[in-house]
């Protein structure tokens, strides 16, 4: 689906079965773009000896009105990328890294600083919490979804783009083969593979929609994770 390509590793998916779908996505944009926001951090990694920082920027979604946010976890820490790379090739080689200032960049500029509370490699999810408790931000409401999705449903995607284009708020269209409203979150999943002939191995990366289930179910446990001071880093990995 192109939209994926276009709007960056996570966007904020919502669907309608409405005919005139163009107008419909306007005005969600225009209801729930602000929930739509830039986590900003310095990525810090250490690797065969050497270690530098680099600041990176990734589109993330507020799912609730005191702030938590979350994002699509290799678009904020490639590392578990590296090393499924490192893995497949059979390398000996230690890749280690830390999230360092995470930041909410709301629409209108203002910055929260937070931290990132719940991590799953697996899933592909981050969770980051603005370290001020007494937030009213403007969020996308998750709920429950259950039945068969029909084919080719069209959707609407909410997503950021980058600082290059100044953050705007994009919206595009396409199918997928899902329902809901929210749906989910686009994620990257990764599959190593290997050439038993060479021994040598190669990733295939492709983006994939989380369901809204299980972001309601990591998004509890991210509620309650404290948020630890800055120098502690992230407060769970997996």
């Amino acid at each position: 689906m192109m939209a994926a390509g276009l709007l960056g590793a996570l966007t904020a998916v919502l669907v309608t079965a409405a005919p005139d779908l163009e107008s419909t996505a306007r005005a969600t944009a225009e209801q729930s773009g602000k929930a739509v926001v830039t986590i900003r951090l310095v990525l810090k990694l250490k690797s065969g000896g050497q270690e530098h920082e680099q600041k990176m920027e990734a589109p993330g979604v507020v799912i609730d009105p005191a702030g938590l946010t979350v994002a699509s976890a290799s678009s904020i820490d490639p590392s578990g990328a590296f090393r499924r790379m490192v893995d497949a090739q059979r390398q000996r080689l230690s890749i280690e890294s830390e999230v360092k200032e995470p930041v909410i960049l709301l629409e209108d500029g203002t910055e929260l600083e937070a931290a990132v509370v719940l991590k799953d490699t697996d899933l592909d999810l981050a969770f980051i919490r603005p370290r001020d408790p007494g937030l009213k931000l403007a969020a996308v409401n998750l709920k429950p979804r259950s039945g068969t999705v029909p084919l080719l449903t069209r959707i609407y995607v909410l997503g950021r783009l980058s600082k290059l284009a100044n953050r705007a708020l994009s919206v595009a269209t396409g199918e997928v083969r899902a329902y809901g409203a929210p749906l989910g979150l686009f994620v990257k999943r990764f599959a190593t593979t290997i050439d038993t002939s060479s021994g040598r191995g190669s990733d295939s990366v492709m983006t994939v929609l989380r369901p809204v289930d299980k972001l309601l179910e990591l998004a509890d446990q991210a509620r309650k994770m404290p948020v630890n001071p800055p120098e502690s880093g992230v407060g769970v990995l997996k």
